[in-house]
């Protein structure tokens, strides 16, 4: 009876800290709160491209990014003008390169996805253009606010049906090559979010599963396994980013940093096991545990509650990847701690003699 309580209190904990777990899942992957680590975010928006009108041999125009950016490639040999908000000259992209007017105050307004602040007293739309090379390839990317949705607030139509795909706009940006008028035709909808209740339930018995594993005498092997797959879904999930992302180079590593460091303390904690024994390598197993939960998992919480994720791997996939990296980083964080708690050297007392026993020191008469 003795020892069942304290094992039925360290039960009760290990449930309430799993019930926790769960519904911060649920909270954060809201839309109001869900940020991932760097990079696009999940939305739940799609923009696409539908057609150019009319149709100009040479020249393709594509949302990437989750539609925040269009990219306008151009092998006709000669220009092709972006035009801006007013009608005047923003881009032009030809053999010479990718150039940008700096007196279109779109030129300042499309440096962020949301307008922060109003153009230079400098910009003018109806001055004459002042061009400023930003490449010399055929190829521009940038944002563009008719392409994607501007609102803080879901749509109206929306908001009545949340759980209906549908059509918000169809939205229209202006091209010129010579003195011909070309229109980019788009298309912005909603695709409702997935529920994020399958993704607890995951959550909540992939820890529980781990955790539990974890007490037993295969302890060791437990936590070499869990750990080997936070580190394959930190590779997948990096993967994926790097194939889908537009950004540099040193912009994708920033942004991978967290998972990647993870991955490489996973690594040696591995090869730290093979040589010295999982016993010793219990604190760096902790350490990987806790960066890869955070990098992989939490840091990624958004694609739980959205439709449209970031990567090249397929939504569910990607989703997948998430939770998998959640639920088990977060067993093995919990597994590794209380290991690591449990072969701490156990406290000596004294002990204390007999009851009714006489002391060592006899008085004689």
């Amino acid at each position: 009876m003795t020892r069942s309580a304290p094992r039925r209190r360290r039960v009760a904990r290990l449930g309430a800290l799993l019930l926790v777990a769960g519904v911060a899942l649920v909270v954060l992957a809201t839309p109001a709160s869900a940020h991932g680590i760097g990079g696009t975010q999940p939305t739940n928006y799609t923009s696409k491209v539908l057609r150019l009108d009319p149709a100009v041999p040479g020249v393709h125009v594509a949302t990437i990014d989750l539609g925040n950016r269009l990219e306008l490639s151009n092998d006709t040999g000669h220009d092709v003008f972006v035009l801006g908000y007013d009608d005047e000259p923003y881009l032009r992209v030809g053999p010479r390169g990718v150039f940008e007017n700096v007196k279109s105050p779109a030129t300042y307004l499309n440096r962020s996805l949301t307008v922060t602040a109003a153009p230079p007293k400098s910009a003018d739309s109806k001055a004459p253009p002042v061009w400023r090379q930003v490449s010399d390839g055929t190829v521009a990317r940038w944002h563009d606010h008719r392409s994607h949705w501007m609102g803080s607030e879901r749509p109206p139509a929306v908001q009545r049906d949340p759980g209906r795909p549908q059509v918000i706009e169809r939205w229209v940006v202006p091209l010129r090559t010579g003195d011909r008028a070309v229109s980019v035709r788009g298309v912005l909808a909603w695709a409702p979010p997935p529920s994020p209740w399958p993704a607890v339930v995951a959550v909540v018995l992939l820890a529980a599963l781990v955790t539990g594993l974890s007490r037993t005498r295969r302890w060791r092997t437990v936590l070499v396994v869990a750990l080997s797959v936070l580190i394959v879904c930190a590779a997948v999930h990096t993967a994926g980013h790097w194939l889908d992302s537009t950004a540099g180079v040193g912009t994708t590593l920033t942004e991978s940093l967290y998972g990647i460091v993870g991955a490489a303390l996973g690594i040696v904690a591995l090869g730290w096991a093979a040589r010295r024994g999982v016993e010793a390598a219990v604190p760096l197993i902790l350490v990987a545990s806790v960066f890869l939960l955070v990098a992989i998992g939490l840091g990624n919480i958004a694609t739980v509650g959205h439709s449209q994720v970031p990567s090249a791997l397929s939504a569910p996939l990607a989703r997948a990847v998430v939770t998998c990296a959640i639920g088990i980083g977060l067993g093995l964080t919990v597994g590794a701690a209380l290991r690591l708690r449990g072969s701490a050297p156990p406290r000596t007392r004294r002990a204390s003699p007999p009851r009714g026993s006489r002391s060592a020191a006899t008085v004689t008469s």
